[in-house]
C-alpha cells in the first residue's frame, strides 16, 4: 500500500497557531521542573551511593550533597532560559538555534 504525504499549500497564518504566552510559560516551566527533579535526584543518588560504598560519615555525605546543589541549580537555571527561548522561537515560526551553554546568555539576549 502506498502512502501519500500531505503538505499544506501555504504556511498557516501567525494568529491561527495554538501558541499563547500561558502555554509557552507552562511548557518552559514543565521542562525546567523536569530537569530540576531529574538532576537533583541523580545527584542525591550518586552522592549517597558513593558515600556508602567508600564508607564516608554522614556529615561528609551531607556536605557533598550541599556542594552538589550548585551544578543542579546551574542546569536548572540554564534550562529555564533555554526553554523560554525555544518557546519564543516556536511561537514566531522560526527554527531552533544551537544551544549556548552560558548561564546568563538567554536572560540578557531575550
Amino acid at each position: 500500500m502506498e502512502q501519500e504525504i500531505l503538505k499544506p499549500d501555504a504556511a498557516p497564518k501567525a494568529g491561527s497557531q495554538a501558541f499563547s504566552r500561558t502555554g509557552s510559560l507552562m511548557a518552559a516551566f514543565g521542562a525546567t521542573l523536569l530537569m530540576l527533579c531529574f538532576t537533583g535526584s541523580s545527584m542525591v543518588a550518586t552522592v549517597w551511593a558513593i558515600a556508602k560504598l567508600i564508607g564516608l560519615p554522614d556529615m561528609m555525605m551531607y556536605g557533598l550533597m550541599a556542594v552538589g546543589v550548585l551544578p543542579v541549580l546551574w542546569v536548572t537555571i540554564w534550562t529555564a532560559g533555554r526553554a523560554w527561548h525555544v518557546e519564543k522561537l516556536l511561537a514566531q515560526h522560526k527554527d531552533i538555534d544551537v544551544p549556548v551553554f552560558s548561564l546568563t546568555y538567554y536572560f540578557k539576549n531575550g
